[in-house]
């Protein structure tokens, strides 16, 4: 199978799984297209096979960071609206201290189930400074990561739609 030049394969294989993600966000107005969905999902593009991005690491840390995230911002920020505060407030500085603490948990919570997967820590500062404050808004994220996961472990390694950097030409 040949290759794409200038990333086309892997580009237009994320793209696919982007636009699945975000006509799920379309349909049901959830937040199912999460920037830190894109490390993850490139990596899973271009480095399947490198133990860092096995699906149990990708579900682990991105599962790990959201839940350490969403406990920083709720123990340590609560209702305060960030964006709405002054420089050099309370409530911003609270913010600041929520993501400090999220990244301490997500490292620990990695470390402890073996599941380090770095893109996750983007995960962990968008839920910790308050883009993702639900409980639902985190469950559907999460849903989102078994998704793209989903997708990937059926379409990409087990039906070779795209010819991806790691597959071998035949």
């Amino acid at each position: 199978m040949a290759r794409y030049p200038l990333g086309g394969g892997v580009g237009t294989y994320l793209g696919f799984h982007l636009f699945i993600l975000g006509l799920l966000s379309f349909v049901t107005g959830q937040p199912f297209l999460i920037p830190s969905l894109g490390p993850s999902l490139f990596l899973l593009g271009t480095l399947p096979d490198d133990e860092m991005n096995y699906p149990r690491r990708i579900i682990g840390g991105q599962f790990i960071g959201a839940v350490a995230g969403f406990v920083a911002f709720h123990l340590i920020v609560g209702g305060i609206d960030p964006a709405a505060s002054p420089a050099l407030s309370l409530e911003v500085f609270r913010q600041v201290v929520s993501s400090f603490v999220a990244a301490l948990l997500s490292t620990f919570g990695m470390y402890l189930a073996d599941v380090q997967h770095p893109p996750a820590y983007a995960t962990t500062l968008i839920v910790s400074l308050g883009y993702l404050t639900s409980p639902r808004g985190v469950g559907v994220f999460l849903l989102a990561v078994l998704v793209m996961v989903g997708l990937h472990e059926i379409l990409g390694k087990r039906g070779p739609i795209w010819s991806l950097p790691y597959q071998q030409d035949e």
